[in-house]
């Protein structure tokens, strides 16, 4: 059975792409303008998502998402945890 992706999962993920701490990286960061995140980072970034577990947004719901929450509820498909 797969295991659902969580909260956590995020943070490690971000945190390994940005070699930070998981615990530094909260919900209410801003991708881009706190975390530095461009579009090229964003897309290894959602790589190593669906290699975690998480799916990958549609362009639409990537277009809605500028925090880490928002970005989790993109890659679960489902409401805030």
């Amino acid at each position: 059975m797969k295991r659902h992706f969580e909260l956590n999962d995020l943070r490690e993920c971000i945190g390994d792409h940005l070699q930070r701490e998981p615990r530094e990286i909260t919900g209410q960061l801003r991708l881009v303008e706190d975390l530095g995140i461009d579009s090229l980072g964003m897309h290894a970034l959602l790589i190593d998502i669906e290699e975690a577990g998480g799916r990958i947004p549609t362009p639409e719901e990537l277009e809605r998402v500028s925090t880490v929450i928002e970005l989790y509820v993109a890659v679960t498909g489902s409401a805030l945890p």
